[in-house]
């Protein structure tokens, strides 16, 4: 695809030379740029959500199968991601090399968020397993993929001003957030208003995630339309930069591979689709489970705008710590009380407020990690590199629905009963509170093995020397 696309066109004269730090970007492009995430999460956090629900209550898919459908579907898309990150290193348009994907993608991703929630309630068990299985796949695999790494692999190529490239993160996030807090809220009204009252309607499923996914599509253009790509580097590497060589370089660049296994664990464990059963059968009321969301989204929609002080003063590695081993409480305070929802509140704030660090620095530190590659390695593969993210993203996820449906099954879940047996109450416990807990206590060993803050500013300086020598590499 990246040769038909060397043919069709080549790199504006604004992309010719390489942006020299100093440009900085205004705040409507910040703005436009945000509306990426905001995008994506109007289907992605929704769907996050409630796509297990939606497997198992509506179209009577059962929880294993759910659970694997999702987890061999999220291996391939975590494949998928390196391949992608491989094509958008390849491809020369004069949009640039990852901007374009946008425009191509917005299309696809509302007609997929459609296909998605489109099972057809009256097929075969097999018929609907494999029916969701390709939609899945087409929507992660292919479309989500092909989109979302495109856009976060634009913070790199916009910029390379590190107070923009943070401060591009904190727009994009927040935007996320908030959309991340509508559209939890907003799904179970907009099912029952398009299934007659029932959020067990099929056809409420198909014209919410119709409507959601046209939307979707809409935001994608006005970021489209509304940033630029400026840096243009041709990068001489002493290795070849194949797809093939380039991957397994990956796993010796160890903050990759840090960042890399805390993004899967983080969202293996940090999931709401078990909170969707949570508040339906401990709290009594499927609509909680947008409000729980809002509880998490919220202190980090407040927070992330003044993360840029304690990260200036702490670094990202000390703040990501702290905020962590704070975490540790708002999955511990619910275990008190099941049944609360005051509980489940304040546990839920809790986990909000102790995400703000990751969330805030989170794809900053990935553009690090790219330096850091370029300086070690002397090779500079933002879109392979970026991917390490994206990858750990969607294979987490995939490993968390996958954990959630075997779990609830092996619990003996059933959706057609209003009252669940006790080994599918525990099943859910543990998959809404306990796992995430192992996860949160797992990150913090892996963040205190992160210092690549330590030696960055020697970085900077003779990445800068070796670009004026015209070298690479670490000679």
């Amino acid at each position: 695809m990246a040769e038909k696309e060397d043919a069709m066109a080549t790199p504006n004269a604004a992309m010719e030379i390489p942006e020299d730090g100093n440009t900085r970007i205004s705040i409507r492009e910040k703005l436009a740029y945000s509306l990426g995430d905001v995008a994506s999460n109007v289907v992605w956090s929704a769907a996050g959500t409630y796509l297990t629900f939606y497997y198992t209550n509506s179209v009577a898919i059962s929880a294993a199968a759910a659970g694997m459908i999702m987890l061999v579907s999220r291996i391939f898309d975590g494949i998928s991601d390196i391949i992608m990150g491989g094509i958008i290193d390849k491809t020369k348009t004069r949009f640039g090399k990852a901007r374009p994907w946008l425009l191509w993608m917005a299309g696809p991703f509302a007609l997929a968020s459609f296909l998605l929630f489109s099972v057809p309630r009256d097929w075969s068990d097999t018929g609907k397993i494999i029916y969701a299985f390709l939609t899945y796949n087409l929507m992660s695999t292919v479309v989500y993929t092909a989109i979302n790494l495109s856009y976060g692999v634009m913070n790199a190529m916009m910029t390379s001003n590190l107070k923009d490239r943070a401060s591009l993160n904190i727009y994009r996030m927040v935007g996320a957030l908030l959309m991340g807090i509508a559209a939890n809220l907003i799904v179970i009204p907009l099912v029952r208003l398009f299934g007659d009252g029932n959020e067990t309607n099929p056809r409420g499923w198909s014209l919410t995630f119709l409507a959601l996914g046209i939307l979707a599509t809409c935001l994608f253009l006005l970021c489209f339309f509304g940033t630029k790509e400026r840096i243009y580097t041709e990068v001489k590497n002493k290795s070849d930069t194949s797809l093939i060589k380039s991957v397994p370089i990956l796993f010796k660049n160890k903050f990759w591979v840090i960042c890399l296994c805390a993004s899967l664990i983080y969202s293996m464990t940090a999931s709401m689709g078990a909170g969707a059963y949570f508040a339906q059968y401990y709290l009594g009321n499927v609509e909680y489970t947008g409000t729980l969301s809002m509880a998490m989204v919220v202190p980090m929609f407040i927070g992330l705008p003044v993360s840029g002080l304690l990260l200036s003063k702490f670094g990202k590695r000390n703040t990501i710590l702290a905020g962590l081993l704070f975490g540790l409480l708002g999955y511990i305070i619910p275990l008190f009380n099941l049944y609360s929802f005051p509980l489940a509140m304040v546990g839920m704030l809790i986990r909000g407020v102790s995400m703000i660090p990751m969330v805030a620095c989170g794809f900053a530190m990935l553009a690090d990690v790219i330096d850091y590659h370029e300086w070690k390695f002397g090779i500079r593969t933002e879109g392979i590199v970026y991917s390490a993210s994206s990858f750990g993203t969607k294979v987490g996820t995939g490993l968390g629905a996958g954990i959630l449906g075997w779990s609830l099954s092996f619990g003996k879940y059933d959706g057609t009963l209003a009252t669940q047996p006790s080994s599918a109450m525990r099943a859910i416990v543990f998959v809404f509170l306990i796992l995430p807990l192992v996860g949160c206590v797992i990150n913090i060993f892996l963040y205190s093995q992160y210092t690549l803050e330590k030696i960055y500013p020697k970085i900077i300086s003779d990445l800068a020397e070796r670009r004026k020598a015209g070298g690479t590499g670490n000679d």
